[in-house]
This record gives C-alpha cells, sequence and structure tokens, in this order.
C-alpha cells in the first residue's frame, strides 16, 4: 500500500526544498511518486485563483490536502505533502485514518526563517499549533545537510504502516492446496439469491474461491468480485475470461476506492468481516452506504463472539485472535446492530445462530444481517 510524507513548518522552514529532494530520491527505487506543494496545490485546494490566508481558509485546504493525500495512499501512492498546516485537528485525523502516515516537522529558527523572507511571507509562530508528536524533527538551519536529512527521512518506518496483507501468504497456500476442489455454493448465497431481482449487479467482498461469485454469475447476475488472495484470482479469471458478466479483482476490499463508485444492488460478505480489523469495518460500511443503489441491499455472514473457536490463539485486538494461521475478528451482534443503525442504515434481518454453514467437521455460530440505507 502508500504512504504519505506529511512535511510540515513555517513559511521558509523548507518544505517545498526537502520535499522535492526526498520526491526524486524516491523515484529512483519508485514510479508511483507525487508530491502536493502547498504553493501549487493552494488555488485548486482553495476552488478560487485568489486563495485567502484566514485560519478558517488555511483549514479548509489543510483538510482538503488530508483528504487528497489519503486517497492517492490508498490507491498505493507514494504522497509527500509540503505544507504549513499547523493545525493540530488536520494531523490528528492524518494520523487516524492514514495508513503509512510520517510526519515531519521542520522546526526551523525564527531567525532562519526571517532571514530567508524574500516573499514578505513571515508569519509569527504565536498563533499557530505547533505539532505535539511528530515522527522526525529537523532544525534546517544549515547545520545538518539536506541529503542527510533526506536520508533519515527515507530511512523512517511508520508507526502505523497499513496491516493490509489479509494473510495473503496463508490464503494463496490454502487455494493453491485446493485448486482441483470443486465446491458449490454456499447455503447463504443460495438464501440470497432467491431475495434477489434478475440480472443483478452484485459486489462480493472476499471472494475467496468464488464459488458464490461463480454461483450468481450461474444465476445471470453481474457480478464485480475482488480478493487478497492473487492465486485465487488468477485462477477466477481465468474460469470466466468469456463471460462479460464478471470482473475479478486482487486488492483490498477496504481500501479499493473505485469499486465503490459504481452503485450495486447486493453487495456480499461471506467469512469476510471478521478479516478486518473494527476500525477498518468502520470505514467499510461508511464506503457501502455510498455504493447501494435504491433499494439495494448489505447481505453479511460472519462468525460471532459465541462461536466455539472465539478466544483461542493469540489476542490482538478486542475481539480479535490469530490463530490457526491467520486473523479472525468475532463479531458482537448487538453492538454491530446498533453501530449500523446509527451510521444511518435500516436491519431488514439479524439472525445468530449454528446450522448456517454446518460441515462434518465444524458448525460455526454465525451472524446473517441483511441492512439497507435508511430512506
Amino acid at each position: 500500500m502508500g504512504r504519505v510524507y506529511w512535511i510540515t513548518g513555517l513559511s521558509n522552514s523548507g518544505k517545498t526544498t526537502i520535499g522535492s529532494m526526498l520526491y526524486y530520491e524516491l523515484r529512483k527505487s519508485k514510479e508511483n511518486v507525487v508530491i502536493l506543494d502547498g504553493d501549487l496545490m493552494k488555488e485548486i485546494a482553495s476552488g478560487t485563483q485568489n486563495a485567502q490566508y484566514s485560519n478558517d481558509d488555511r483549514l479548509i485546504r489543510a483538510k482538503r490536502y488530508s483528504q487528497m493525500a489519503k486517497l492517492l495512499a490508498d490507491q498505493g501512492m507514494w504522497v509527500i505533502v509540503c505544507a504549513i498546516a499547523m493545525f493540530d485537528g488536520i494531523r490528528d485525523w492524518n494520523r487516524k485514518h492514514i495508513k503509512g502516515y510520517i510526519e515531519v516537522f521542520l522546526n526551523t529558527p525564527d531567525k532562519v526563517l526571517r532571514a530567508r523572507d524574500r516573499k514578505g511571507l513571515y508569519r509569527s509562530s504565536d498563533d499557530v499549533e505547533y505539532p505535539k508528536n511528530p515522527d522526525l524533527v529537523f532544525s534546517n538551519d544549515g547545520e545538518e545537510s539536506l541529503k542527510t536529512i533526506v536520508e533519515r527521512i527515507m530511512c523512517y518506518e511508520p508507526k502505523n504502516e497499513d496491516d493490509y496483507d489479509r494473510d495473503r501468504y496463508y490464503w494463496n497456500t490454502y487455494y493453491i492446496d485446493c485448486k482441483e476442489k470443486k465446491e458449490g455454493p454456499s447455503d447463504f448465497a443460495v438464501t440470497i439469491e432467491k431475495e434477489l431481482e434478475r440480472e443483478s449487479h452484485i459486489l462480493e467482498l472476499g471472494c475467496g474461491n468464488g464459488r458464490d461469485s461463480l454461483y450468481f454469475l450461474n444465476k445471470g447476475h453481474r457480478v464485480t468480485a475482488i480478493d487478497g488472495s492473487d492465486t485465487a484470482i488468477d485462477m477466477l479469471k481465468a474460469i470466466t475470461s468469456d463471460c462479460m458478466n464478471a470482473i475479478f479483482v486482487c486488492d483490498d476490499f477496504v481500501k479499493c476506492e473505485s469499486l465503490y463508485q459504481v452503485k450495486y444492488d447486493c453487495i456480499y460478505s461471506r467469512f469476510t468481516l471478521h478479516a478486518i480489523t473494527e476500525e477498518q469495518e468502520n470505514e467499510l460500511l461508511e464506503k457501502l452506504k455510498g455504493a447501494l443503489a435504491l433499494g439495494g441491499r448489505v447481505c453479511i455472514e460472519a462468525r460471532t463472539v459465541h462461536d466455539g473457536i472465539f478466544g483461542l490463539g493469540k489476542k490482538v485486538d478486542r475481539n480479535a485472535f490469530y490463530y490457526n494461521g491467520h486473523f479472525r475478528r468475532f463479531i458482537d451482534v448487538e453492538n454491530f446492530k446498533e453501530k449500523i443503525e446509527k451510521m444511518g442504515f435500516k436491519v431488514l434481518s439479524l439472525e445468530e445462530s449454528t446450522g448456517f454453514s454446518k460441515t462434518a467437521d465444524s458448525d460455526p455460530v454465525l451472524m446473517r444481517c441483511i441492512f439497507k440505507v435508511n430512506e
């Protein structure tokens, strides 16, 4: 996934100079690098050719820089932002929402800033909010070379590196091992399909070996399906190479922004919601709201906190454990229902039970939840 270098400091602290050097150094080994410089972006971010400089105007621009940086980073870009943006609220939002975020503060002495102020842009530091916990701090007063500063930035690893992996190695191995195994659709897919209109457009999150996506296709629906296993996706692309109604994508189903710009009649998730963190779940649910067609439904089946394997393995977060080779987070049904209702969804049906996916080896406790946007 991407990364964001947020280089902040007062006017004349050297943001653009360091950002540009960092850009060209990164370009030596990466092609997906972009620089968003405050001086170049301010008219675009302001929406006017005459950018204003009140605190409110600066704050609006800073918010837009953040949103743009996140959008690009979510699509795998390495983004360098050079902007004053001296607001605690902006930096807090960045840390919370941007994975791979690195904050660089150029704490250049006032006398140096004044000496460099050829444009008359020097601004007193009395009314700015200095970063409280930047990842890197440089004086950039000439005592340390620019080359050394850039090298130190490049060597720094972000504290909140994106955790998208979805146990890719585990699932690639799993799908290679069961490549020849033929499976029919899940009971959940059969149940959901009976309620769908003809030729519905379905988005499946975490399609795995495609047993349900292929079933939906065979029933005459259009299917877009996404999974983090390139082994599974390559296999499904080969199987459906002549099918005009199938799109299979290898990517992170939380971060794949472009897929959520399309409207779907059904967004389907079976045994995938518990593969992501609660923070990622919240981000995903917000995106689903905008991706549902009028009357469209979200259909989810997932393990709950009452399942027999809950608590096994290493605990890594609330209701989340690393067990048997991969991550699982178990859904608290009442909390989930309360959350989605607060987010503006209407629950159409909600069940928690065994018997939904019973095999010879297991009978997990699952939640089946169907909901839509509250109109």
